[in-house]
């Protein structure tokens, strides 16, 4: 099966104190067409290797096409690395998922805010989307708007920056693929780093949904 590999590359501070003290992009999401136990699957990575000293992500955000429930989607842990905290994962409507600056979102990926579990600088994390009919990659690259600062296909939350302050960042609605000629394999825990996190090439356009909810914190 031909499949494509997404990086969402989160570059853009949109709203905060302050902004991390790396380079950007500060951390990324990479999709990845795959095989599930009974259907075609997501896995998703994500990276905090752009982070610094004290710095974590508390919490990703992002959204489903119109036509998947986000009820029926099942998650599990693939790997992990640089990472020993346990995540919580909320999936509903974006009725629920109040994000920074009014976004609204269906899924979450609720990460520990304790010194010892955190998910920061190195941290790698891989988990599984499955859902009875298959999932695909572009099932998730769906922009969402806020009132206050347009679109976005995905935010996260960024805590313990140099002078104590978080930041909400973005990725500017866009993502990079690399063109592939088959289904991503769900990697053994030796082996998911190195062939997870792919950069890619080409820009292209996103699903849209527009609902805009009310300014959040």
């Amino acid at each position: 099966m031909a499949a494509d590999t997404v990086t969402i590359e989160y570059s853009l501070v949109y709203s905060g104190d302050e902004k991390p003290v790396g380079d950007s992009p500060w951390l990324t999401a990479t999709f990845a067409d795959t095989k599930g136990a009974s259907a075609e699957a997501v896995l998703l990575t994500l990276d905090a290797s752009g982070l610094r000293n004290s710095e974590f992500a508390s919490g990703f955000f992002f959204n489903f096409r119109e036509s998947i429930d986000p009820g029926t989607v099942r998650i599990s842990e693939v790997a992990r690395e640089n990472f020993i905290g346990r995540a919580d994962f909320r999936l509903d409507r974006q009725d629920d998922q109040n994000a920074g600056g009014g976004f609204r979102f269906d899924f979450e990926v609720d990460l520990p805010n304790s010194r010892r579990d955190r998910f920061g600088a190195g941290g790698v994390y891989s988990i599984l989307l499955e859902r009875e009919g298959g999932l695909s990659i572009y099932d998730l690259l769906v922009e969402t708007v806020s009132e206050g600062y347009g679109e976005s296909v995905s935010v996260v939350h960024v805590q313990s920056l140099s002078a104590g302050g978080s930041a909400w960042i973005t990725s500017e609605s866009r993502f990079s693929v690399d063109p592939g000629v088959g289904g991503a394999e769900v990697p053994e825990p030796s082996t998911w780093a190195a062939g997870a996190v792919m950069a890619g090439l080409v820009v292209f356009p996103l699903w849209r949904r527009r609902r805009p909810g009310p300014a959040g914190s």
